[in-house]
């Protein structure tokens, strides 16, 4: 049986170890779970059941609301708003919605790539879709990113980007940013089915026009600093 003296040095190396690691998952970007094993993010997710929560409890007011899923991720949270879709197009529509914690400069620019691998990949019919060929709008408080789809002549479909972050509005418990996507068809235009991500519906309020007149933002494509940059419209859908 090891004396006092000794049991002390092990439960201190066991405390140093414990802190340790407590450390590299934090500056790796891993967290604890119950258990104290170290999870990478992605087993995180595949460990976290989403759960049903009311609609009033969405974080956004989207127009034809269905039901709201909710989980924490401990470094954020999550939500997936599903939308009425009386069209004939395979698959949900859906509002996906992911909070980050932390100050807005630690989240760099907003990266196509990074957003689809974040939400599990692209919806039908905008599986094959890249970065080049999002169109760019501004709805007056700030830009998104867009790509629409017609089909059967009459039924619209958008795959819709965003970024909201804490200076634009008040987001979920301790978040910094706020990215959407937003797959929506509509039997109507792209406008149509592109109104659950204009500001209205997410939430923010126009931002005051500059000494030239134009809407002046902070594009969440920019790396992050406190620069202000003017955001010329693409033709397109804008509100």
């Amino acid at each position: 049986m090891p004396s006092a003296g000794r049991a002390l040095a092990i439960a201190r190396r066991i405390g140093s170890t414990i802190t340790f690691g407590i450390v590299v998952a934090a500056l790796s970007g891993c967290v604890m779970d119950s258990e104290n094993l170290v999870l990478t993010q992605s087993q995180l997710e595949e460990r976290t059941p989403f759960v049903p929560v009311s609609v009033g409890q969405a974080w956004v007011n989207a127009p034809g609301m269905r039901g709201v899923l909710e989980r924490n991720l401990r470094v954020g949270a999550e939500q997936r708003i599903s939308l009425v879709n009386t069209t004939t197009v395979q698959g949900d529509n859906v509002m996906m919605l992911r909070t980050r914690n932390g100050g807005m400069s630690s989240y760099g620019r907003l990266r196509f790539e990074d957003i689809v691998s974040r939400f599990g990949g692209l919806p039908y019919p905008f599986t094959n879709l890249t970065s080049g060929d999002l169109q760019v709008g501004d709805d007056g408080s700030g830009s998104y990113f867009w790509a629409s789809q017609t089909l059967g002549g009459s039924v619209s479909c958008v795959l819709g980007l965003r970024r909201v972050d804490r200076g634009m509005r008040q987001l979920p418990g301790d978040a910094g940013v706020m990215d959407i996507v937003l797959r929506n068809c509509v039997n109507g235009s792209a406008q149509d089915a592109l109104e659950p991500l204009f500001s209205n519906s997410i939430g923010v309020a126009p931002i005051a026009s500059g000494s030239n007149g134009e809407s002046r933002m902070l594009s969440p494509l920019a790396a992050p600093t406190a620069g202000l940059v003017a955001i010329t419209p693409a033709s397109g859908p804008s509100q």
